[in-house]
């Protein structure tokens, strides 16, 4: 319906309303399924490209939950394309440092662990060799402390006799002086004649016990020279169980640095024990050397002394026929004074050497204390290395164990 322009027209036109909406309806119902259609197309569209982009997240987050409880032998087997490739790939390239990674580090937990043993083993050893140093020294302590006591009672009783030599040769010059009024002082000669015969008899059992002080002596400084040759092997034994630490200690790299620095000063004390053994060593064979000499010092004035008995002996017979052998007894007599003036010098003599061994034995037993305290030391050293030894294998231990939960 219009107006005419113009006039006052209007024009209409009829046309039945079914007839106008049928195509419309036909139009209408066709956009409807279009559109379902297109929805439906979508929905399935969409669904698809979700597991496209879902099912591989899905199965990479479970890949990782088992990598996480441990299983490290997992991997992203399946093909991809684009980013999923790229992120399968960078998972297997982590997947794969990590099982390399652990097993690097369970090679070296293993050696590690061996190595910590081995050090531990080797502490015990060198630790109960380090006990039996320490005892033996301090019994060669003991026994060096008895040595000088000894030595000097020793020199006490030389000085002893010097001082009865000495008086028994102003008797004899007194006896010969007196043997020029024989006839007169028969009776008084005889009396000291026998005097002397008591003194000579009393300084032959004297030098006897000193010759046995003396042998003992020696045979103290044999024991201590074998408990040396002991004390030497040990020492030996300790610089190649050190040499052996410092070789293990090299084997593990940074984590031995610490007891290749022990095993250094391990084999140092070692070698400062085998240094002071030596010295003791050469002192005892100067003290046996010394030993010698007055034990053939003793034999000389043993000899000596044996014979000035034997001659003051034929003096004292020789005294009851002073008056028809004035001139024997009085050569006789000065033959003893001969005699025992050799003695006096031979007990100076051995005054000295006795002098000389005391020296020497306080020498060796300040040595032997030095020695003493260094095993100590070495063994309170040795007792840190096998605890720390101890504390390493409980490490390498616990870090096995969690290696352990790996599965590679």
């Amino acid at each position: 319906m219009g107006n005419i322009p113009g006039t006052n027209w209007v024009v209409g036109f009829e046309e039945k309303y079914a007839e106008i909406q049928a195509p419309a309806k036909q139009i209408l119902m066709r956009t409807i399924w279009v559109i379902l259609f297109s929805t439906v197309i979508a929905t399935l569209l969409g669904i698809y490209f979700s597991k496209m982009v879902t099912a591989p997240l899905s199965r990479l987050m479970g890949k990782m939950k088992e990598m996480s409880e441990g299983n490290l032998s997992v991997s992203m087997d399946e093909n991809y394309k684009d980013e999923f490739k790229v992120l399968a790939d960078s998972f297997n390239h982590m997947s794969q440092n990590l099982r390399t990674f652990i097993q690097q580090i369970r090679q070296n937990t293993e050696q590690v662990a061996a190595s910590a043993e081995e050090l531990t083993a080797s502490a015990e050893q060198t630790s109960n060799a380090t006990e039996q140093i320490a005892s033996t020294m301090q019994q060669v302590a003991s026994g060096m402390d008895s040595q000088v006591q000894s030595t000097t009672e020793t020199s006490k009783t030389v000085n002893e006799i010097s001082i009865g030599v000495h008086q028994i040769a102003s008797n004899s010059q007194n006896v010969a002086s007196t043997a020029t009024e024989a006839l007169d002082k028969a009776e008084q000669g005889n009396e000291s004649i026998q005097t002397a015969i008591n003194q000579m008899t009393s300084i032959n059992t004297t030098i006897n016990s000193l010759g046995q002080v003396i042998t003992d002596l020696g045979e103290r400084s044999k024991e201590i020279g074998q408990i040396i040759e002991v004390i030497t092997d040990i020492s030996a034994q300790t610089n190649l169980l050190a040499l052996n630490a410092a070789i293990e200690a090299a084997r593990a790299g940074e984590h031995g640095k610490g007891f290749a620095v022990v095993a250094d000063e391990v084999r140092k004390l070692a070698e400062q024990s085998s240094n002071s053994a030596q010295q003791i060593a050469q002192l005892i064979s100067s003290i046996q050397g010394e030993t010698n000499k007055a034990v053939s010092s003793m034999e000389n004035a043993k000899k000596e002394v044996e014979d000035g008995i034997e001659i003051v002996e034929v003096a004292g017979i020789s005294f009851k026929h002073i008056q028809q052998s004035v001139n024997e007894v009085a050569s006789q007599i000065q033959e003893v004074s001969s005699a025992i003036q050799q003695m006096s010098a031979g007990t100076e003599q051995m005054v000295h050497s006795v002098q000389s061994i005391t020296e020497i034995t306080e020498m060796t037993a300040s040595g032997t204390q030095e020695v003493s305290a260094a095993t100590e030391e070495q063994l309170a050293s040795m007792e840190e290395i096998s605890a720390s030894a101890n504390a390493l294998t409980n490490m390498a231990d616990e870090l096995q164990d969690v290696i352990g939960k790996f599965k590679v």
